[in-house]
């Protein structure tokens, strides 16, 4: 009940009111509290996360060193695992609550839109929540004019690649696109997605073999995780299933159709030549990247799943000074917003198999 009520509250408030970071900082404690104390039986990844935790100083970690750092921490002044999640949890929440507000005020509508579609996902998958909420971080102070702050920034981006590995790919995106003017960036976009759909078609008929070796290689430079090219050889390069494949793609799909009507709509309210809007847009680009990977394996879904959450922030910057008018000629465009939602929950619902949807129930305590 307490999550079906915080994701009701945030959703009606948040569309109706235009500051909403009360309500919007009191569900992401929530969602923080629901991610933390996670069911140890019925939550996929956490028995692994537990296994690991307690085997801390006996063997060397398989996950990357931000991540290993911080559990030693904690470890290391008697916390157990449980106590150990919860807090880390609250603590990336706090970080992601920053990160928002920077953007927009309509925290809540946020908060309610990323708890109905992805937050599942991100509860289960810690550590690619911790990269994501600094990687937002990241970018938001990235978009301020300070010099100071923009350095700062690119380390909190650099340092999110030290929770998961994906942060790379924010890495190569964010910073040396933030040089760039927005009507540049946007010049290039259409040719972008373009080639991205193209080579997704090349990977999917030609043997990616080359492909997964080159990817390794940079990984094994890069990565401070220990078994990063031999899981991107192995777990990672094991191909897709032609029903994942096209759900990404539909996906990713729909987003860009989104972006384009909330990028006309930023142009009329303003917004458009802002740093922010032109963050958020670099954030959201990243989505298309998953196009030609998730050939390779089910897993590269969270590059999409991680640039949505930029979508979503863009959505509340538009409505934050736009008023929702519900009449045929925005039919399409809501109907359009609407199916982005619905898709890109399906297919990171779908894409982890049944035992993650069974999880669900738990995850939200209905069970």
């Amino acid at each position: 009940m307490l999550y079906c009520a915080t994701i009701l509250i945030c959703l009606v408030v948040g569309t109706i009111f235009r500051d909403t970071r009360i309500v919007g900082f009191l569900g992401m404690g929530v969602l923080a509290y629901l991610s933390g104390a996670a069911n140890p039986l019925t939550t996929l990844d956490y028995p692994v996360y537990l296994q690991h935790y307690q085997l801390l100083g006996w063997e060397t970690s398989p996950f990357e060193r931000g991540y290993t750092w911080m559990s030693k921490l904690f470890f290391d002044m008697g916390f157990n695992y449980a106590e150990f999640r919860l807090i880390s949890m609250i603590i990336t929440f706090l970080v992601l609550f920053v990160g928002v507000c920077i953007f927009t005020k309509k925290v809540a509508l946020f908060t309610g839109l990323y708890g109905v579609t992805v937050f599942f996902n991100d509860a289960t998958q810690v550590r690619n929540l911790m990269m994501i909420a600094l990687v937002i971080l990241g970018a938001g102070l990235m978009s301020k004019k300070n010099k100071f702050l923009r350095i700062v920034a690119m380390g909190i981006v650099l340092l999110s690649t030290q929770f998961h590995d994906l942060g790379f790919v924010f890495l190569i995106f964010l910073i040396p696109l933030s040089f760039i003017g927005m009507d540049r960036l946007v010049r290039y976009f259409k040719p972008f997605y373009v080639t991205s759909f193209v080579i997704g078609f090349v990977f999917a008929v030609l043997n990616t073999s080359s492909v997964l070796q080159l990817l390794a290689g940079l990984l094994e430079k890069f990565s401070s995780r220990q078994d990063s090219a031999t899981n991107l050889l192995t777990r990672y390069g094991r191909g897709n299933s032609f029903s994942t494949i096209a759900l990404t793609w539909l996906s990713v799909i729909l987003l860009i159709v989104t972006m384009r009507i909330l990028m006309r709509n930023a142009r009329q309210l303003g917004i458009y030549e802002s740093e922010q809007f032109k963050l958020v847009f670099i954030g959201s680009c990243v989505a298309i990247v998953s196009v030609f990977l998730i050939i390779l394996a089910p897993d590269y879904s969270r590059i999409s799943r991680n640039a949505f959450l930029f979508l979503l922030i863009m959505l509340c910057m538009v409505l934050e000074r736009k008023r929702i008018i519900i009449s045929n000629r925005n039919l399409v465009k809501i109907l359009t917003i609407l199916s982005l939602l619905i898709v890109t929950t399906y297919a990171n619902t779908r894409v982890w198999g049944s035992t993650y949807y069974d999880s669900i129930p738990y995850l939200a305590k209905i069970k």
